[in-house]
């Protein structure tokens, strides 16, 4: 349907023209005008749907429609006003060229990686510069009244050329080079149109405008609709193709994707830099173009400083985040201590020093008697409340920075005891057990009327084995002892 009513469009544009031969001029000139008016107002409709901000790209897209369609006003203008309508105004010509500068920074900024306000101000500067370094190119060759001769026609016309080949090539690698599902439908709208509007302007500049129809009012006008057309039928907002409740499917980056968004950033310096070689050829601007130079280098190499400082601000949270994390993978959600993954490393890495004969090492379990029967009694919240108070204790009875508190699973702790004998080992545990009982937790299910805790003791040189498993082993037997002789004490492994 939509195809249908660009057809219809064209056939229109045509029909005017043939049915009022008297005022062909300024009947194409109206489809002229309203058919960049028509893309704008689609490219409008998107930003109501994704957001009018430029980081987004169809408002900019909207303003080169729109310098477009004002550059076809001033012609109107002129040809309504000036005698010798072979004239093209200079002011006219500009604009057809500075229309390119929105997209140029469309290609250069959008869905390339995030910049902060001082990249994009530099980005919006290198605009400016561009689109004034275009104003000196054009007014090289012709003046607010015209071309000053028909070489600088012809000069100005294949500035045209390079401007759309530029952008035609630019739109399309950007296109092939994004990934999210919004920045690939903004580059294929705009690839699609820059390919069709560079093949049709130069059609239209090198055969119509200088050949067989230099005034609007043939039936050729109508080429020019065409790119117009297209920009309106592929932007116009289609459904979603993933439901909203769930996401696009992620694909992963290629190397030519990051390839094209990490050099996205380098157009706008290098169009500065292009133009300013070319008015430096010319000897006419030398001192803008040397200024255009210096602009474009320093641009680039500020922009490329402070994406160097992001990148390394962004490892810096990257490195903090992943130490967090790993922090958090070691350590108890609810106690705070070590967990039991910790807890195997360190047991694993005591055990190598043990094997080389450097120290002897033991090992204490100690589980909180009858707790689940005092969760009963009190709750949950209780119970933790009671584990974090017993880890807590645990933490202030371990004096040694060696020493190492783990929560062992459930209401089990497990404490490494570097270079402690069995007997050390067994007065360490027997403080730390009567510092439990002197917090005075009541327990009505306890025979003891408060929270006790049992303990089982080994040591790496009482044990048979050549592992830890086995004085992991030895010392839950420990425990299993403490508790089978009436909980509330201590045992030792020998």
């Amino acid at each position: 349907m939509k195809v249908l009513l660009a057809i219809a469009y064209i056939l229109l544009h045509l029909s005017a023209i043939k049915l009022w031969p008297a005022h062909a001029m300024v009947a194409s000139y109206v489809f002229l005008i309203a058919a960049p008016l028509l893309g704008a107002a689609i490219a409008f409709r998107r930003c109501l749907i994704e957001g009018f901000a430029p980081t987004r790209g169809w408002s900019l897209a909207a303003i080169s429609l729109l310098l477009w369609a004002l550059g076809m006003i001033s012609s109107l203008q002129t040809d309504l006003s000036v005698p010798d309508p072979s004239q093209v105004p200079g002011e006219s010509m500009l604009l057809y060229i500075l229309y390119g500068v929105p997209i140029t920074y469309v290609v250069a900024t959008i869905g390339v990686d995030r910049s902060n306000g001082v990249q994009r101000a530099i980005d919006g500067l290198l605009a400016i510069v561009l689109g004034y370094l275009y104003f000196a190119l054009t007014f090289s060759w012709t003046t607010l009244q015209g071309a000053l001769s028909a070489q600088s026609a012809t000069m100005i016309v294949y500035t045209f050329d390079m401007e759309n080949v530029f952008l035609a090539v630019t739109t399309v690698t950007r296109y092939f080079g994004s990934e999210g599902t919004s920045d690939r439908h903004l580059f294929r709208t705009l690839a699609s149109y820059a390919c069709v509007y560079a093949v049709c302007a130069a059609y239209y500049n090198h055969h119509v405008a200088l050949g067989v129809a230099p005034d609007i009012g043939s039936y050729y006008d109508a080429v020019v609709d065409v790119p117009f057309l297209l920009f309106a039928l592929v932007a116009w907002p289609s459904p979603p193709r993933y439901p909203l409740s769930s996401a696009a499917p992620v694909r992963k980056s290629s190397l030519f994707v990051r390839f094209v968004r990490s050099g996205s950033p380098l157009l706008l310096s290098l169009s500065v830099l292009t133009l300013s070689l070319l008015l430096l050829y010319q000897r006419q601007h030398t001192n803008l173009g040397i200024a255009g130079v210096v602009v474009a280098v320093l641009g680039y190499g500020l922009r490329s400083i402070l994406s160097q400082v992001r990148h390394i601000e962004t490892e810096d949270l990257l490195r903090h985040d992943r130490s967090t994390l790993a922090e958090l993978a070691m350590h108890d959600g609810l106690t705070g201590l070590l967990n039991r993954r910790a807890f195997d490393e360190a047991i694993e890495r005591e055990w190598r020093v043990v094997q080389r004969g450097d120290q002897v090492v033991s090992l204490v379990l100690i589980d909180i008697d009858l707790f689940k029967q005092y969760n009963d009694s009190y709750g949950h919240p209780a119970g933790d409340a009671c584990l974090k108070l017993v880890a807590d204790e645990l933490q202030k009875s371990l004096l040694r920075p060696a020493d190492t508190l783990a929560r062992y699973g459930g209401e089990e702790f497990v404490v490494i005891l570097p270079g402690a004998t069995l007997a050390a080992a067994g007065a360490v545990t027997s403080r730390v057990c009567e510092r439990i009982n002197q917090l005075g937790l009541p327990h009505l299910a306890s025979p003891f009327g408060q929270v006790t805790v049992s303990a089982g003791v080994a040591c790496s040189s009482s044990v048979r084995g050549g592992t830890a498993e086995s004085l992991i082993a030895s010392a839950d037997r420990a425990l299993y002892e403490a508790k089978r002789n009436g909980r509330n004490r201590v045992e030792q492994s020998g």
